[in-house]
């Protein structure tokens, strides 16, 4: 109950985070970056859609019917996506039929789905975003797509009775929670459940220092996990998934040298993660991914880091310093947002993060 509990509010801390499909779209999926035109309602389905120049991506519906049939196409243009919330709590609906024209689902698109019994997916299908199909209670099987790439964390969440399914072999993203509270889940009885394109996305273990196996390329294994205190990281590991962590009691982090990214909300709202040393080659550091570290006293942002996201150490209340060693990292709105002015950031001249620091009167130290 109190798993489920933490799924549904995570789920509502999701919609902050929220953007448009078509202009964020992964730079290695089918849906590239197109112009806007305009939001519509078609007429003769009620469907509501924005036109890009390329494609339609369906926003949602005028109506209650029982079943959703996603056209192919509306006026001239294929229907590419479904766009975030497009039909998010859609409590009636028994059936949903998604075309082979559609590559991307967005976030909570379809979550709260809890009369749906059947679920048809396109077979072009790149992407499944966080808590798209969250809370379809009837579900009990469901067809992946074979060339599906990415599953967003807690996105069959509290599909309670699903039970069959297969994890695509080239499915190389699985986010935190992506199958928690299912039928699929609870019969894994491997210590590491390792599925698709060596992603970890549970530990069925209890011990608190967790190695995890080589060969693992990215870890999505440890959300709500009261057990771990400390991971170490195989040289296989390239990513940490997006929820990876958040909300369990891991105290310690060691990565590995080869992890690039760190996923959204990886490890928010780890009360007592004390040390995490970044590793040369990470490029990356998602949205809210160390937000409510409270225990966190010092970070470094290495060379390589590109970009850090929105809220990246969000009310991180024992923050004391924060290190860039690059001037060419870009961040993200309010990435210190609730953290004490006693925090001291350290920058190169010229960075960007001079005029946050600035602004929000935290200690500023020129490198």
């Amino acid at each position: 109950m109190f798993k489920k509990f933490t799924a549904i509010i995570l789920t509502i801390c999701f919609l902050f985070a929220l953007s448009s499909c078509g202009e964020n779209a992964s730079s290695s999926s089918p849906l590239k970056a197109s112009e806007f035109i305009s939001a519509r309602v078609d007429e003769k389905t009620s469907f509501r859609y924005d036109e890009y120049e390329d494609y339609i991506i369906i926003t949602g519906i005028n109506g209650a019917p029982d079943e959703l049939k996603i056209p192919e196409t509306l006026g001239d243009k294929e229907v590419r996506a479904i766009g975030d919330n497009a039909f998010a709590d859609m409590g009636w609906v028994t059936e949903i039929d998604i075309p082979d024209t559609v590559v991307e689902i967005g976030k909570n698109a379809f979550s709260g789905a809890v009369s749906a019994k059947k679920i048809s997916l396109s077979e072009n299908l790149y992407s499944i975003g966080s808590s798209a199909f969250f809370g379809a209670r009837k579900i009990e099987n469901i067809r992946l797509p074979l060339d599906l790439k990415v599953i967003g964390g807690f996105a069959f969440a509290d599909c309670e009775k699903l039970e069959g399914i297969s994890i695509p072999k080239v499915t190389f993203s699985i986010g935190g929670g992506a199958f928690q509270n299912t039928e699929y889940l609870n019969k894994q009885t491997d210590e590491f459940v390792i599925v698709g394109d060596n992603v970890l996305i549970h530990y069925n273990g209890e011990d608190e220092k967790v190695t995890i196996p080589e060969d693992v390329k990215t870890v999505s294994a440890f959300c709500d996990n009261f057990f771990v205190k400390e991971v170490v990281f195989p040289e296989s590991a390239e990513e940490i998934g997006e929820y990876a962590f958040v909300n369990s009691s891991v105290e310690k982090i060691t990565l590995s040298e080869n992890i690039r990214k760190i996923g959204d909300s990886a490890f928010d709202s780890c009360l007592y993660l004390e040390k995490i040393v970044a590793n040369e080659k990470l490029e990356e550091i998602g949205s809210f991914a160390f937000a409510g570290c409270q225990a966190l006293k010092e970070f470094t942002v290495t060379e390589k880091v590109k970009n850090v996201g929105d809220g990246a150490f969000a009310r991180c209340d024992g923050l004391e310093k924060l290190t860039f060693t690059s001037s060419k990292t870009e961040i993200g709105e309010n990435i210190c947002d609730s953290c004490g002015n006693s925090l001291k950031i350290s920058c190169p001249k010229n960075s960007p993060v001079i005029t946050y620091t600035k602004e929000n009167k935290f200690i500023l130290d020129i490198i």
